[in-house]
């Protein structure tokens, strides 16, 4: 009879959309969780001397020279440094009443973030004399310089875009981790368009998409951490770019050592110490995500247009059509050791 296929198509129809939507939105998911942060190993390169009193605040490399930024009241200080031996070359101590932290380079000076005096110190590069000054309003933390922005942390999951001249804050950037925000983001690194960051009592450095706020990959430096021995042994802290060596220095707040190190991405091996850093972020990084996305979206379209047809060809001008119904979508107030 031709009823026959009328009568049924109202209960095939059905179970065909629902297996079809299962399908789609495994496809999506799957897309998504390939999506997330890859982990990237860290390689020490070499190993040098760090000055163990130095609670290590900012680090910076800049024309070969090695800047550093130290905190805790009555004892900040901006040094100068040899990369190679540790050497204290020369430093300009901070008032007392201010608590240094992260540093960048903006032309010929220096700025130095304070921890909670909402002011940013502006040096000469050459003679470390304070040039002027910038006022904020919160904690200052980590800093940056992008090439167009300086970039500052505060110790939560946001991070501000400001004015390399006047400080003002251009926009601001949510970081997160696999979905979720991050906070307690402290010092700060910018290359190549990413963001390296220290976490405050963590041995992770993330590093951060500038443009969309999502942890590329992360860095896990507990293996430094654990080489450190001494009494007054801080947190991991202090990353800085060396462009001749295309690798980092890291540190930490009283570390006795501070080290070369390049990041493997686990996806392409590095052959040798001159790790391509740009090849490792984007091992890591978008080319995966991107074909993962493209695949998804490839078999996605098809999908739905098999489901939007057999749902518009189920059972015309039937009173007793069921609908497939969706359901609906679901700062650190306490720094001991600042």
């Amino acid at each position: 009879m031709e009823h026959g296929s009328d009568m049924i198509r109202p209960t095939v129809a059905p179970r065909v959309l629902t297996a079809l939507m299962v399908v789609l939105f495994l496809t999506l998911t799957t897309a998504s969780v390939e999506g997330d942060s890859e982990a990237a190993e860290l390689h020490v390169i070499s190993s040098h001397s760090h000055d163990g009193g130095a609670f290590t605040q900012g680090l910076e490399m800049h024309d070969g020279f090695l800047y550093e930024s130290t905190g805790l009241y009555g004892n900040s200080s901006l040094r100068e440094v040899d990369p190679a031996s540790g050497e204290v070359l020369r430093q300009k101590q901070l008032e007392e009443s201010l608590f240094g932290e992260g540093i960048t380079v903006v032309g010929d000076t220096i700025v130095m973030l304070t921890w909670r005096e909402e002011v940013a110190l502006v040096f000469d590069i050459e003679t470390f004399e304070v040039v002027g000054n910038h006022t904020y309003s919160g904690e200052g933390w980590g800093l940056c310089n992008d090439g167009t922005s300086l970039v500052m942390s505060n110790g939560t999951s946001e991070l501000a875009f400001r004015d390399p001249e006047d400080f003002t804050v251009q926009s601001t950037l949510l970081v997160t981790l696999d979905g979720q925000q991050t906070n307690l983001l402290n010092e700060l690194e910018c290359v190549g368009g990413m963001i390296y960051a220290n976490v405050w009592r963590s041995d992770l450095i993330l590093v951060i998409n500038s443009t969309s706020g999502a942890v590329e990959f992360t860095v896990d430096a507990s293996q430094l951490a654990a080489s450190e021995s001494g009494p007054s042994k801080g947190v991991l802290n202090g990353i800085a770019y060396f462009a001749e060596h295309d690798a980092f220095l890291v540190t930490g707040k009283n570390w006795t050592s501070m080290h070369l190190v390049s990041f493997e991405s686990g996806q392409e091996p590095v052959e040798d110490d001159d790790t391509d850093l740009e090849s490792v972020t984007s091992a890591t990084g978008s080319p995966p995500r991107a074909e993962v996305l493209s695949l998804a979206v490839l078999l996605g379209i098809p999908l739905t247009l098999l489901i939007l047809f057999l749902w518009m060809s189920g059972t015309p001008g039937s009173p007793s059509r069921r609908r497939i119904h969706n359901p609906p979508a679901t700062r650190a107030s306490t720094e001991g050791d600042r």
